[in-house]
């Protein structure tokens, strides 16, 4: 059996019952293949929705990089929105767009409404150490603003010192719509969760195509 591999997400990680491999035939409307956040975002989804769901992960629920992020829930993408607007046209900027904060939103609406405990915190900082980068976290929160992102706070030198408790950094800006989880443990909450939509719930076996050749899935 595959284990997490040691790390400070695995030795604080929830308790939780093993789930069982996979045995004989199932029935179901979708199988999911792959246990980290879109797999388990997808049976939930689908689960929510009244469908029949088999979810088939090889090693643990959020074995790779699902249960070993830094945890930041972030509302950007490696390039900032001005970057979309440009070479996008004007409905796809404007997806692309709300998309920054749905990931979050989902997250949050997730946890509260399973009771996930996953150490959730919210609100999230971006600091800057010259007066040149300052200007360029108020320029961004301008064109954040523009897409809906009305959830943020230019910091001065102190307001920024009472966040991150350090007089290293000239300003920042606060992303209340941001936030920080426990990655492993949100993983391992929504896999619990499933159940709870759907009597099916989690089936699993150690690699995932042998459950598809050697068994029958229907």
């Amino acid at each position: 059996m595959t284990e997490h591999v040691k790390s400070f997400y695995a030795a604080s990680a929830n308790p939780h019952a093993p789930w069982p491999t996979l045995t004989g035939d199932q029935e179901c409307d979708v199988c999911v293949v792959g246990g980290g956040y879109t797999g388990l975002s997808s049976a939930l989804h689908l689960a929510e929705r009244g469908y029949q769901v088999v979810l088939l992960e090889a090693a643990r629920i959020g074995f790779g990089a699902s249960g070993r992020n830094g945890g930041q829930i972030v509302n950007s993408y490696s390039r900032d929105i001005d970057t979309i607007e440009r070479n996008c046209p004007p409905e796809q900027a404007r997806l692309l767009g709300n998309m920054l904060f749905e990931g979050g939103d989902i997250i949050r609406e997730r946890i509260e409404r399973y009771q996930i405990q996953c150490d959730f915190r919210q609100g999230g900082v971006f600091a800057a150490d010259t007066e040149k980068q300052l200007h360029e976290l108020k320029a961004q929160k301008e064109r954040w603003g523009r897409w809906g992102n009305d959830q943020m706070e230019l910091l001065d030198k102190e307001g920024i010192r009472d966040v991150v408790q350090t007089e290293r950094y000239v300003g920042g800006l606060l992303d209340k719509r941001g936030g920080h989880i426990h990655p492993l443990n949100l993983a391992l909450g929504e896999a619990t969760s499933i159940p709870s939509t759907w009597p099916w719930g989690r089936q699993r076996r150690s690699a995932a195509w042998e459950a598809a050749s050697s068994n029958n899935l229907r």
